[in-house]
């Protein structure tokens, strides 16, 4: 579905040859997936309705350990011939198509720079320390009942989803990512939540489940938390890359 965003880039490419140029390869590079950027567990996933035959030769031609995720399913099956070379072609070209392509962006937003562009523990600490300051807002913190009870749904729904620990924060946290990230281009959206196992995206949107149109004063509130947290790693050095400037999400 072609969304409001995307039909202002298409109207000003055609009248600018470079901004077409432009359009062309965000097209040609959400086709294509980077694999070395997407978690195993979403390679897993995209071969799931595929048939055993499928499954095995990507198992065995594909990303260095895929095989070993794909062995929960079962061994796979042992072809009686080798396969046909175009067949084979075919096969190694389209079992991707399940995932999304991109590339970073000047202009991406601040969920989309701290997912995408931290290390796997700078991104569990981002998260963790947003779902902290949710945590807190949830109690004598909030400045105001209407965000201490917005705090207070989404620590409740972590616990009823059986986040706890640790982990059960960055999940918390999580819940801001997948607010801000409905403000989003849905590919880019996409393309972030791939870097995040797939098994924890699942638990998290159970904690923030989609929904149609969120509040702006959400959206802002959701914002200066992930900033707050953001800015004190920064500060401790305990992340690499400061929060975007600008104010979109």
């Amino acid at each position: 579905m072609t969304t409001a965003s995307d039909a202002e880039r298409i109207a000003r490419a055609f009248a600018d040859p470079a901004a077409l140029e432009r359009l062309r390869r965000r097209h040609r590079e959400e086709a294509r997936a980077d694999l070395s950027r997407v978690h195993p567990t979403w390679l897993a996933r995209a071969l799931l309705e595929e048939s055993p035959a499928v499954r095995a030769t990507v198992a065995t031609r594909g990303p260095e350990g895929l095989a070993r995720l794909l062995r929960g399913d079962g061994p796979p099956p042992r072809p009686d011939r080798p396969p046909h070379p175009e067949v084979l072609e075919w096969v190694m070209a389209l079992w991707t198509e399940r995932l999304v392509g991109g590339s970073d962006r000047d202009d991406d937003p601040p969920v989309i720079v701290g997912l995408t562009r931290t290390t796997p523990i700078e991104a569990f600490r981002l998260w963790r320390a947003v779902g902290r300051i949710k945590s807190a807002l949830a109690g004598a913190g909030g400045p105001s009942p209407e965000v201490r009870d917005l705090a207070g749904r989404d620590v409740k729904a972590a616990r009823d989803a059986g986040a706890t620990g640790r982990r059960g924060v960055a999940l918390l946290g999580l819940a801001t990512a997948f607010r801000l990230l409905a403000e989003c281009e849905p590919f880019a959206a996409r393309r972030a939540l791939q870097r995040i196992p797939y098994p924890i995206v699942r638990q998290a949107r159970s904690i923030a489940p989609p929904t149609a149109r969120i509040a702006p004063a959400v959206t802002r509130l959701e914002a200066r938390i992930l900033r707050e947290a953001w800015d004190r790693l920064r500060s401790e050095g305990r992340i690499a890359i400061p929060h975007p400037p600008g104010g979109r999400p």
